[in-house]
């Protein structure tokens, strides 16, 4: 019997967030650009000339898909592309999640990190940033680890995930409505942030945004969840500036949200 794709969790109502890419000439460009940068020879696994590249391809046929497909030939799935080019969020799995990871809890105290070192410098600009910056309702400051996930698939056809290119940063939270309670899936809400998200990249290209569904709780309600990580490494003296500008992107976003969700949607 062959082997056969372990699948992945298929995306469903992705009408809308095509449509936004589509309408971007921009957009449509980085789309074409990273899928042509990682479909290059240098980046295809010696496995797909082989019997490997076979059986993952009428695998990918018979499911009818083709992030399993994409995932072969470059190694990266549908919407893996879509975060690679700055189109849509990497996807955030709560505040105990592998990526990012945080550092630091809700009151700014240092958490158990194993075997990650937090230098001198790395401290004292969080301790800054604390103290400078003053959050938003419903906002929270860390110090976070943010990675990129590189998936494939091994021999006998399982998916591998490998962190790749860390970066150390001040990463701000932010609450939410709970758009899965209006019946959205998470390709919906990516559509509806999609402007919000963009113009974060714009005033800050190389910060690592995140969102979840249903990643936060309060109360006994759930909350979506938005944040950006700004590398230290990066930004150092600008991060009070982008902080403030990402703070108004994000608030209102977040009111054309609690307008479509119910002005109770969310507890301020």
């Amino acid at each position: 019997m062959s082997a056969t794709l372990k699948r992945i969790p298929r995306e469903t109502e992705v009408e809308e967030v095509f449509g936004k890419i589509l309408q971007s000439p921009e957009a449509c460009g980085r789309l074409e650009e990273i899928f042509y940068d990682r479909f290059s020879e240098e980046n295809i696994s010696p496995d797909t000339r082989s019997q490997h590249f076979a059986k993952a391809l009428f695998s990918a046929y018979e499911n009818q898909d083709i992030s399993a497909l994409l995932l072969e030939i470059c190694q990266r799935s549908m919407f893996d592309l879509l975060r690679e080019a700055y189109l849509i969020p990497k996807r955030f799995h709560g505040k105990a999640g592998d990526n990012p990871v945080l550092l630091t809890d809700v009151d700014g105290n240092k958490l158990e990190t194993g075997n990650r070192t937090i230098s001198s410098h790395e401290w004292n600009k969080y301790q800054e940033i604390l103290k400078n910056h003053v959050c938003a309702p419903r906002s929270k400051i860390y110090l976070a680890d943010g990675y990129d996930i590189v998936r494939r698939y091994t021999d006998d056809l399982d998916i591998k995930e490998d962190y790749v290119n860390p970066k150390r940063g001040i990463f701000i939270l932010y609450a939410l409505p709970d758009t899965a309670a209006l019946g959205m899936s998470e390709a919906q809400a990516y559509a509806i942030i999609w402007d919000a998200f963009q113009q974060i990249q714009k005033c800050a290209l190389s910060a690592m945004v995140y969102y979840g569904q249903e990643t936060g709780l309060k109360n006994e309600r759930k909350f979506d969840e938005i944040g950006v990580l700004l590398p230290i490494s990066q930004f150092e003296k600008k991060i009070l500036h982008h902080l403030t500008e990402i703070d108004g992107i994000v608030l209102a976003s977040r009111e054309e949200l609690m307008k479509k969700a119910g002005k109770d949607s969310l507890e301020l």
